[in-house]
């Protein structure tokens, strides 16, 4: 059994304060599942898998559990994102995993999908392009700087034009579950977003294997990121290495991220 943290003392400490009130408190005329929710028993068993958990004294069916890093301000590259919000480095089998934290500064957070497309897609088709809503990003450098790849997949893919745009096309309708969180918000990277997951590489690959998920390659992944109107940005997660490739006339892989 793992040793408490601070805060799980703590409510503990609360939890038996509260269950030794006077019987006439405990006596009034309420059902069983309203006393255990009052103090705090409001999970099952199987939200309490394999974690240190207490048993509700009026429902056996009721439980109390705290789980380490079973919240979103607890994210750390490799930890798993589940579609209730909430992050744990565990598989926990009651939970749906939607995808694994790949970066964490701040208010700045994303995690990359489980599963990324089958075959290689283009940026753009059937020509180039330059999009006047995108930056364009002539240097490595300033390639790196760009994180706006939720703005960008919404400028791309809402772009007035007779082209398509695969790549992007593919994150904006990406959606592994139907509801909750994973259920909406998919984007494809920027260059600067795809950059920085090469600082957590490693981690992230860890997180995938314990799915048994697709892991990043060591290859090129299409970012939102455009170069001009005949190149956009592909970067690889494995070691950060970039460079500009042909929207329409090159394929390359494509992994969607979401922001939480």
């Amino acid at each position: 059994m793992r040793k408490m943290k601070k805060k799980d003392i703590l409510v503990f400490g609360s939890l038996l304060s509260l269950m030794s009130v006077s019987g006439a408190a405990l006596a009034q005329n309420c059902t069983s599942s309203t006393r255990c929710a009052e103090l705090g028993y409001k999970k099952s068993a199987a939200d309490c898998d394999g974690m240190e958990s207490l048993v509700c004294p009026f429902d056996s069916s009721k439980y109390f559990c705290v789980e380490a890093g079973d919240s979103a301000a607890g994210a750390s590259p490799g930890s798993i994102l589940y579609s209730d919000g909430t992050v744990s480095d565990s598989v926990i089998p009651s939970k749906t995993a939607v995808g694994i934290v790949a970066y964490v500064a701040g208010s700045t957070r994303f995690a990359v999908a489980l599963e990324e497309r089958s075959y290689f897609l283009r940026w753009s088709t059937p020509s180039y392009e330059d999009l006047s809503c995108l930056t364009n990003y002539s240097s490595t450098a300033e390639a790196q700087t760009d994180f706006r790849g939720a703005t960008n997949t919404s400028c791309i893919v809402n772009y007035s034009s007779s082209n398509s745009y695969p790549a992007a096309e593919y994150c904006n309708t990406y959606k592994p579950v139907s509801s909750g969180k994973g259920s909406s918000g998919w984007y494809l990277p920027a260059a600067g977003e795809l950059y920085v997951t090469s600082f957590s590489y490693g981690a992230i690959n860890l997180g995938l294997q314990k799915l048994s998920k697709t892991q990043l390659q060591n290859a090129y992944y299409w970012s939102s990121s455009e170069s001009s109107s005949n190149f956009a940005w592909y970067v690889s997660p494995s070691d950060g290495s970039m460079t500009y490739s042909y929207k329409y006339y090159n394929t390359s892989r494509v992994r969607c991220v979401l922001a939480f």
